[in-house]
């Protein structure tokens, strides 16, 4: 039987290099096949935006899985090696951001120890790794990058600002889940317990997700406390969260998986009218466009 794996392909939306500075690159790229890739950790802050798959390791450390909109950072100064494996047949869809420490210390004034407290759990050596899921402003921001009408020297500035903005947002996100996991209380690691299992089990069944107030009455939490907690620790809604992995999941139906729009609607719970409605505010175009 022939083998039905997508090609390899690898589309750049944007990219920019400023020498001791920031860089940002922006595009698609699809694997034809899962296997680990190694490559030097750059020596300073990597955030990067990704919606698609992927396992990461760095060092000896235990491997992890990055699945949907994730926002990944890296923090490190020494000389530490990374690897990936890419999901075969996944558009990788991803805008990356590097900042070298030099530039983080002398222009902007993050000391080494504010990443330390970043990851409270992980070994104190370097490099420091956070991720989560990507809220609304990192996915904004990504999608801005990708569709970027400027050319020359107004191009430029604006990835720059881009870049920026995007690696200000991963920093918040990142902050707001460190103090959320170093709170003391049973209540508190209770709250962020269930919001991981609410959206697990969100995401199990997109066609018809649990409600809000069915998984709080799970938990023996208040909807109001589940809906706090999550939106602290993934930085959107519950609500928002499913919409987006519908979305997203529907695409690659679309791309992927063969499927007209109304199959691709069906499989993850929306009407088509509403499904082409949603998808094209999601994306800026209509799901007709991708067959």
């Amino acid at each position: 039987m022939p083998s039905l794996r997508a090609a390899e392909h690898h589309r750049v939306d944007a990219a920019l290099s400023q020498p001791g500075g920031v860089a940002l690159h922006a595009g698609v790229f699809r694997r034809n096949a899962t296997r680990w890739r190694d490559e030097p950790l750059h020596r300073g802050l990597k955030v990067i935006m990704l919606d698609g798959d992927v396992h990461s390791r760095i060092e000896d450390r235990t491997a992890w899985r990055l699945q949907g909109p994730t926002l990944f950072l890296a923090w490190n100064t020494g000389q530490a090696q990374g690897a990936d494996a890419f999901e075969a047949g996944v558009d990788q869809q991803y805008a990356m951001v590097s900042l070298p420490d030099t530039a983080l210390w002398s222009e902007l004034g993050l000391e080494p120890d504010f990443f330390k407290r970043l990851a409270p759990g992980q070994p104190s050596s370097e490099p420091i790794v956070w991720h989560g899921a990507a809220g609304r402003d990192a996915r904004r921001i990504a999608d801005q990058v990708r569709v970027c009408a400027f050319d020359g020297a107004a191009r430029r500035l604006y990835l720059a600002a881009k870049g920026l903005e995007l690696a200000a947002v991963a920093l918040a996100q990142a902050t707001r889940t460190a103090a959320l996991s170093a709170e003391p209380t049973h209540a508190a690691a209770r709250e962020l317990d269930a919001a991981h299992e609410a959206r697990r089990r969100l995401l199990a069944d997109l066609r018809q997700p649990p409600g809000a107030s069915e998984l709080a009455r799970d938990f023996g939490l208040h909807t109001r406390k589940l809906e706090q907690a999550f939106k602290r620790v993934f930085g959107l809604s519950m609500a928002r969260c499913v919409q987006e992995a519908r979305l997203v999941r529907g695409r690659d139906l679309i791309l992927n998986g063969g499927m007209s729009v109304s199959e691709a609607a069906w499989h993850v719970g929306y009407a088509p009218a509403h499904f082409s409605v949603a998808f094209r505010r999601r994306f800026n175009a209509s799901p007709s466009a991708l067959r």
